[in-house]
């Protein structure tokens, strides 16, 4: 039993002795290798001296060596007899001491592996998808987190900043060659700029450089905003001379010239603009290399400015080219156009046909663009019309129509030319509205709608001082309303007999008749102002001129309106007007003299002489003198009041006649009363005559 024991211990002992032999001679082979590798790396990336060792061979011995420390890593994770011949303490150790030599193995493996990265570069030439695999692989093994060896070495800097300088030469190198296939130049002059953008033909030769440009993650940017700022920009906001040019030896040429100033009038219309931007797609087309599946130059290109290449396009081409006219919109084919447009570009692979929708969407909405832009176009020129002066004026002739309620008339009157203009746009509105599709028929019917409200409001606000301070204006505005007005009546069958039509119709005669209204107090104001120099006070002893200087300063004011309303305003509403002004007038003389205790024979006579110009001048404001009696509603009482202040009592007292004269018509037997004590003096024929004055 012993013996077994003693054979089996010295098997182990064996086996201990084999292990430690083989863990030593791995440990020296690594060191051995190691110090060959960091004198190669030394060498070159810190003392940058030659070498005389052999990279390739060492490196093959450096992969032999690994299959080597393969397998004593495996005996000494798996071999149980070993394990149990040694102590614990003596598996940890060697276990230690393999492991550490493994880590400087695979550093110094992984410097190898770099450096030889490093060789392969002049070797590679102008393969460039090559080189940037070189570079990639010496950038994945510079920055492998799980390495914290590599990092604290001497050497690690310098190879670092190697990789960087090998890096920016490769794009250096990358740029020239795309610089020499593809040309961009612009050559700007005082008020011009010329553009030539020339592109290499052969697509073998485009397409490593491009590719390689791709896979460095090289910055179009500057690129796409030559293209944007100098070629896309002026051909669709000016005019510029293309020239597309395929003959040009190896080279596809594209030469574009402008003005650097230019304004909308020059501006293209959509159908050139698109001519030249396929023309100039085409030609840009050559660089045009697919680099993937999903990926192209124009895709890359696109990811930059198709936004603001597509906003520019509406904004400043499509939008201002929608249709004007109903006709216009029939005959354009500029949904077409777009949609032909949209379609080349997803051709071009310049827009994703399932993301980039914003021209087909744009194409969808130009019948509902025109609808908005034909209509406000129209209230634009009615405001425009608006704006022009009142008093050009013209004479519209009596007529009458007939609805459904009854019928209305419109008088002979004087309108502005700008309202018949006004009234012609909107029965040409009228009469797009039946031909219309239901949708644009219900737009211009709110658009019909939207110029007669405005024109209560924008009329006022742009000739307010004129309406205020000009009388004549203020007729012409109350005429143009109610010509309005009487048009909304008119036609109210054409327009479905709404509802709203009519309270617009009602709104524009309450506007016209409020605004005159004002004119008219404005005026009363005046004749009140002007009658300051007619004041008669209780003691006076003679009556003196300014009473009738304020008359006449009345009068003259009268005639004025009349010279100025007369043949604007329609016949019955002058006759009001100047009427209530004269009987207000008329109240204002009659009331000051009855304020009178006192009326001397002289003042009296005095009195007299200013009715009397009254009585001359007042009725030549009307075309029939004798109209005056009707529309001054205080005439005649004027009239009584001028010939008592010349008569005698007797010829008061028969005026009266008890009451029942013509006197009591537009007198309380008080005023007579108080008039007479006035005009006469207390006798007993006086106390007579007044007890004879009664109110019946």
């Amino acid at each position: 039993m012993a013996t077994l024991d003693e054979t089996m211990e010295v098997e182990f002992l064996k086996q201990d002795l084999d292990a430690r032999k083989q863990i030593s001679r791995i440990v020296s082979k690594i060191k051995d290798y190691q110090d060959k590798v960091k004198e190669i790396v030394s060498s070159y990336y810190v003392d940058f001296l030659p070498n005389c060792y052999d990279n390739m061979t060492i490196m093959k011995n450096g992969k032999m060596l690994e299959e080597e420390i393969n397998k004593i890593v495996s005996m000494v994770n798996q071999d149980t007899a070993w394990q149990l011949s040694m102590a614990q303490e003596h598996i940890q150790q060697h276990r230690e001491e393999l492991s550490e030599a493994i880590v400087g193995y695979k550093t110094s493996y992984k410097l190898q592996t770099i450096h030889s990265l490093f060789e392969m570069i002049p070797r590679s030439g102008d393969d460039y998808q090559k080189l940037i695999s070189i570079l990639e692989k010496i950038k994945s093994l510079l920055n492998d987190g799980s390495d914290h060896v590599l990092p604290k070495l001497e050497c690690y800097q310098s190879i670092r900043l190697r990789y960087h300088e090998e890096y920016q030469i490769l794009l250096y190198n990358l740029n020239k060659k795309f610089e020499s296939l593809i040309q961009f130049n612009e050559k700007p002059f005082q008020n011009t700029k010329a553009i030539t953008i020339k592109i290499k033909k052969n697509e073998d030769q485009l397409h490593p450089v491009i590719v390689a440009l791709v896979n460095t993650n090289y910055n179009v940017q500057r690129m796409c905003k030559f293209l944007m700022d100098n070629v896309f920009e002026p051909i669709i906001t000016r005019p510029v001379s293309l020239t597309c040019n395929d003959d040009d030896g190896d080279f596809v040429t594209i030469q574009l010239s402008y003005q650097l100033k230019s304004t909308d009038e020059l501006r293209p219309n959509y159908k050139i603009i698109f001519q030249r931007m396929m023309e100039t797609f085409y030609c840009l087309g050559h660089m045009n290399i697919v680099i993937s599946e999903r990926q192209c130059i124009f895709s890359i290109i696109a990811k930059y400015i198709k936004g603001s290449l597509c906003k520019l396009l509406i904004e400043n081409c499509l939008q201002n080219d929608i249709p004007d006219t109903i006709d216009e919109m029939n005959e354009s084919s500029m949904v077409q156009s777009i949609q032909e447009f949209n379609k080349f570009l997803t051709e071009m692979l310049f827009l994703d046909h399932e993301n980039d929708t914003v021209l087909d969407e744009y194409a969808c909405k130009i019948g509902l663009l025109f609808q908005k832009k034909f209509c406000t176009n129209i209230v634009s020129t009615a405001s425009d019309i608006m704006k022009k002066d009142l008093h050009d004026m013209v004479l519209v002739e009596e007529r009458e129509t007939h609805f459904s309620n009854g019928s209305d008339m419109f008088s002979s009157c004087m309108v502005s030319k700008s309202t018949v203009e006004l009234k012609k746009l909107l029965d040409k509105i009228l009469s797009e509205v039946s031909a219309a599709e239901k949708e644009l028929s219900e737009r211009l019917m709110k658009t019909i709608a939207t110029i007669l409200q405005r024109y209560c409001i924008e009329v006022e606000q742009n000739h307010e001082k004129l309406l205020l301070k000009i009388p004549q204006q203020t007729a012409l505005y109350h005429n143009n309303c109610m010509y309005l007005s009487f048009w909304l009546q008119k036609n109210a069958s054409k327009l479905g007999g709404n509802n709203s039509f009519m309270l617009i119709g009602s709104a524009l005669r309450d506007q016209g008749t409020k605004t005159f209204n004002n004119q008219l107090q404005n005026q009363r104001s005046l004749l009140l102002q002007s009658l300051k120099g007619f004041e008669l006070s209780n003691g006076i002893v003679e009556l003196g001129p300014e009473p009738l200087k304020a008359v006449r300063q009345c009068i003259r004011q009268l005639d004025l309106l009349k010279s100025v309303w007369q043949t604007v305003l329609p016949e019955h509403v002058y006759k009001t007007s100047i009427g209530g002004l004269v009987t207000a007038f008329s109240a204002e003389i009659i009331r000051r003299i009855f304020n009178l205790e006192d009326i001397t024979a002289e003042i009296g006579s005095g009195l007299v002489s200013v009715i009397d110009v009254i009585k001359e001048k007042a009725p030549l404001l009307f075309k029939d003198p004798t109209d005056i009696t009707i529309v001054v509603k205080n005439w005649t009482k004027l009239m009584q009041l001028h010939k008592m202040l010349d008569a005698s009592l007797i010829e008061i007292t028969e005026l009266w006649a008890e009451g029942k004269g013509p006197l009591t018509l537009n007198y309380k037997a008080e005023e007579i009363k108080h008039l007479i004590r006035a005009l006469f003096q207390n006798t007993k024929h006086r106390q007579t005559c007044l007890s004879s004055i009664i109110q019946l």
